[in-house]
């Protein structure tokens, strides 16, 4: 993948997954995409932030203690995590936001 790849898929999945907490309560959860970044607060503080590494074309999550590394395979069109465990960067987001904030994001 080309770096002009590699950021095209990041700002479009990012910018995805942001619009998808545009129509919940911010009181609840809120996202923040900026600088390349997106930040999710969940209530009671908790964040998540997704942020890209361009120089090895992952994304970085981090939610609490807890860290992943997604890489983008083509062959399933996903952003799957490199450890082999089959965690999908978007169904790690949607399931976040329904245990942190009780929420149903769809993106």
């Amino acid at each position: 993948m080309t770096e002009a790849d590699y950021r095209l898929a990041v700002d479009r999945l990012l910018s995805r997954l942001d619009a998808a907490f545009a129509e919940v309560d911010p009181d609840l959860a809120e996202s923040e995409y900026a600088q390349g970044t997106l930040v999710v607060t969940f209530r009671q503080g908790p964040k998540l932030v997704l942020s890209p590494q361009a120089p090895v074309r992952q994304i970085w999550a981090a939610f609490r203690d807890r860290a992943w590394h997604f890489e983008f395979a083509r062959a399933q069109g996903q952003w799957l995590d490199d450890r082999g465990q089959g965690i999908d960067i978007v169904a790690l987001v949607t399931s976040l936001a329904r245990e942190q904030a009780g929420v149903d994001v769809k993106p």
